[in-house]
C-alpha cells in the first residue's frame, strides 16, 4: 500500500504543546529541561505507533547496509529522545541560551572565505539530519558581516512550530516557502544570488519545484529523492555545498564541505548530471547516518515499503 506523502500528513505537535516547550526552555534550568524532554518524548513515543514503525524500518535498512554497526536495544526511543532534544535546543538558540561561540565550526574546505567574500552567492544543501535550525538562528552572530542566507522551507507543513519560533525571537532570517516558488520568485532568487546571498535547501524530502523526484540507492534500497536542489543549482548556475549540524559531546558541530560546481548541460546531459549528484549526496547522507544514526529525523515511510 502506498503511504501518504509526508507533506500531507498532519504534524503531531500542536500550538499549545510547542508554546509549553518554548516556556519550559525559557524558564527551566538545564536539568529541568532534560526531565521535561524525557516526559514529553515518552508520551509521543508511546502514542506514535506509525512513527515507531518507520524508524524501525530505517534501522533495519541501516544495519542491513552496515552489518558491522552495533546499536543499543533502545535505539528507537533514543531516536525520539534525540529529536526532542533538538527541538528544545532550537528554542534555546532563539532565546540566546546557545550562542555562536558554543559551536564547533568544521570548515575543512574554507567555505567561510566564500561566504564573506561578497561575491556571487552559492547553495547550501542540507537535510533533515541533526539540527540545521541552529544555523538559521546564529547567522546574525557569526563573524561574517557580508554573509546573508535565505532558507527555503515547506513552511505550511510546520506552521505551528514556526509561529512558536517567532514568539521565541526567530525573526532575523529570510525564510521562503517552497510552495511559492513561481516564476517571479525564481527571478527573485537569481537576484539574491547575484547580490552575494546564499540559499539553503533540504535535499532529502520536499521538492522545490512541483513533484520532481528520482530514485537513487539509499542504504541499499531504491528511494525517491527530490531533484529540487540540483535543478535550482542548474537554473541559478551556482556551486553546491553541504551542511550538517551534529551534536557531539554536548556541543554542536557545523560541518561545511564543498560538494560540486554547478550542474551543467541541457536536456539528457543535465538529467544525467543531476542523477549522479543525487546519488553522491545519498551516499554522503548514508555515511552521516552510519556515524550518527539517531540524528536522521525522518519519521515517515521514506522507502514506501510499509509492511
Amino acid at each position: 500500500m502506498k503511504s501518504k506523502h509526508w507533506a500531507k500528513q498532519k504534524e503531531r505537535g500542536n500550538a499549545l504543546g510547542l508554546n509549553i516547550t518554548r516556556l519550559a526552555v525559557q524558564y527551566f534550568p538545564l536539568w529541568g529541561i532534560r526531565i521535561f524532554n524525557i516526559l514529553v518524548v515518552s508520551y509521543f513515543y508511546l502514542t506514535a505507533r506509525q512513527a515507531r514503525h518507520n524508524i524501525h524500518r530505517y534501522y533495519y535498512h541501516l544495519t542491513s547496509h552496515y552489518p558491522e554497526l552495533q546499536l543499543p536495544s533502545n535505539k528507537i526511543f533514543r531516536h525520539f529522545l534525540a529529536f526532542g532534544e533538538a527541538i528544545t535546543d532550537r528554542f534555546a538558540v532563539w532565546q540566546r541560551k546557545i550562542r555562536y561561540n558554543d559551536l564547533w565550526i568544521d570548515d575543512a574546505d574554507n567555505l567561510y572565505a566564500d561566504m564573506n567574500s561578497g561575491n556571487r552567492g552559492q547553495l547550501l544543501v542540507c537535510s533533515h539530519f541533526g539540527n540545521i535550525e541552529i544555523c538559521r538562528a546564529l547567522v546574525d552572530e557569526s563573524p561574517l558581516p557580508n554573509f546573508k542566507l535565505t532558507v527555503l522551507v515547506h513552511n505550511k507543513h510546520a506552521e505551528a512550530f514556526n509561529q512558536a519560533l517567532v514568539k521565541a525571537g526567530a525573526s532575523e532570517l529570510e525564510v521562503l516557502q517552497v510552495e511559492d516558488l513561481d516564476t517571479p520568485t525564481m527571478l527573485g532568487l537569481v537576484s539574491r544570488i547575484e547580490r552575494g546571498e546564499w540559499i539553503a535547501i533540504a535535499a532529502d524530502r520536499i521538492p522545490v519545484r512541483g513533484e520532481k523526484t528520482a530514485a537513487v540507492s539509499f542504504l541499499g534500497q531504491p528511494a525517491q529523492f527530490p531533484q529540487g536542489a540540483w535543478l535550482l543549482a542548474s537554473l541559478l548556475k551556482t556551486p553546491l555545498n553541504t551542511l550538517f549540524c551534529i551534536k557531539e559531546n554536548g556541543r554542536y558541530r557545523f560541518k561545511l564541505r564543498r560538494f560540486s560546481p554547478t550542474i551543467l548541460g541541457r536536456g539528457k546531459e543535465r538529467s544525467i548530471n543531476i542523477q549522479q549528484a543525487m546519488q553522491r549526496y545519498a551516499e554522503l547522507l548514508e555515511q552521516e547516518c552510519r556515524e550518527n544514526p539517531q540524528y536522521w529525523f525522518n519519521f515517515y515511510d521514506f522507502w514506501n515499503d510499509q509492511q
